[in-house]
């Protein structure tokens, strides 16, 4: 789909959020369902829609984003013409805005032949028909269309989030969030499809102003009568700001209805392959409802748990409503509940570690933890 060119970013959530998860990687890189990262969600969908020029703006932890993305061979992004670009940080800015962070980069959207731009931040995981919504934009010769899932919180899990205000004839109107005081709503779903001439005028307007952050507040402020509209999705949808949200979502997945959709339904998820041999289960060992991934050793109980690959839970250790990452060691007698381990972490002989689902217990990467309490 050459008439489109797709901008990453994650610009709206604080890595401070994710307290230890996010010292060594940027948020978007955080491992998911014991084999993925968050960005796979992303470039998977792109490239189910067959859109080959994508720009992703990296955090300034680069590594591991240039680690697992590469040339974007996983998702078929490696292309002659086109293709995944990264674009570094500029560590001359401490905290630059979303409107600086895009201007920086405008040259290759004034020489781009795309007719569209498609900006989406990969902390929001969903699979949207962005083939649709290019169709709906040229038959009705719509500026912008912003990317909401009409929705309802009843229980408060949607507080503070991003939501899209609308005007007497349903369109949208401004942006706010979610304070609790409305029935429905429409839920800001992390995506905006713009004419790309559009995008141009509103980013200079922006920087022009010198006061305007999001592209979002950007649109709604511009001074010309751009044509806006709603792009409403009924497809899952998670939104993953800090450590809570991030543990939510992982677990989630140990419902199969759940699983399945997220990761087949509407398009396959991919992500960099690894060649690991099979888990291996000792006749001592007992696992329930979790996801376990190739190449561990399980020796101990494990139970609602997400396992990814080479992690080894030595005999008599239990692991439950946790999340390990990869490469982690758990001793012999210890005990994890609620609980996220991050890469590398090894937990020693008859440790026990707790947290609480809303506040998981979380392990800096390659920790040692030797203490027989936490």
């Amino acid at each position: 789909m050459d008439s489109v060119l797709a901008l990453v970013y994650s610009s709206e959530f604080n890595p401070a959020n994710y307290g230890e998860l996010c010292k060594v990687r940027p948020d978007y890189m955080l491992p998911f369902g014991g084999r993925y990262r968050i960005i796979d969600f992303t470039l998977s969908n792109l490239t189910n829609y067959d859109i080959t020029n994508v720009i992703l703006f990296a955090g300034k932890k680069m590594r591991s984003t240039l680690d697992h993305i590469g040339n974007g061979k996983s998702w078929e992004l490696n292309r002659r013409h086109g293709g995944l670009t990264i674009n570094p940080p500029n560590y001359d800015i401490k905290d630059p805005s979303e409107v600086s962070k895009y201007f920086e980069s405008l040259p290759a959207y004034e020489q781009s032949n795309a007719e569209f731009v498609f900006i989406t931040n990969p902390m929001y995981i969903t699979k949207v028909d962005i083939g649709d919504a290019k169709e709906r934009m040229k038959s009705n010769d719509t500026d912008v269309l912003i990317f909401t899932q009409k929705t309802r919180d009843d229980n408060g899990f949607l507080l503070n989030r991003r939501i899209i205000n609308s005007d007497e004839n349903n369109k949208p109107l401004n942006t706010g969030i979610n304070l609790g005081l409305s029935d429905e709503f429409d839920l800001f779903a992390g995506s905006i499809l713009i004419k790309r001439e559009v995008f141009i005028k509103v980013l200079r307007y922006a920087v022009e102003m010198n006061n305007i952050d999001s592209l979002l507040s950007a649109i709604f402020k511009y001074p010309s009568n751009l044509s806006k509209d709603f792009y409403r999705i009924d497809k899952q949808l998670q939104i993953i700001m800090d450590t809570y949200s991030f543990f939510d979502a992982n677990i989630k997945l140990l419902d199969r209805e759940y699983f399945d959709n997220i990761f087949y339904k509407d398009g396959l998820v991919y992500t960099k392959s690894k060649d690991e041999p099979s888990t291996s289960y000792t006749k001592d060992s007992l696992v329930k409802n979790s996801l376990v991934a190739n190449g561990s050793i399980i020796e101990g109980e494990v139970e609602n748990s997400i396992i990814f690959r080479g992690v080894n839970i030595k005999k008599d250790a239990v692991v439950k409503n946790s999340i390990i990452f990869q490469d982690s060691v758990i001793g012999e007698d210890a005990i994890l509940n609620f609980t996220i381990c991050d890469k590398g972490t090894e937990i020693g002989n008859n440790m026990k570690l707790f947290g609480n689902r809303s506040h998981p217990f979380v392990s800096n990467k390659n920790e040692k933890l030797n203490k027989r309490s936490y």
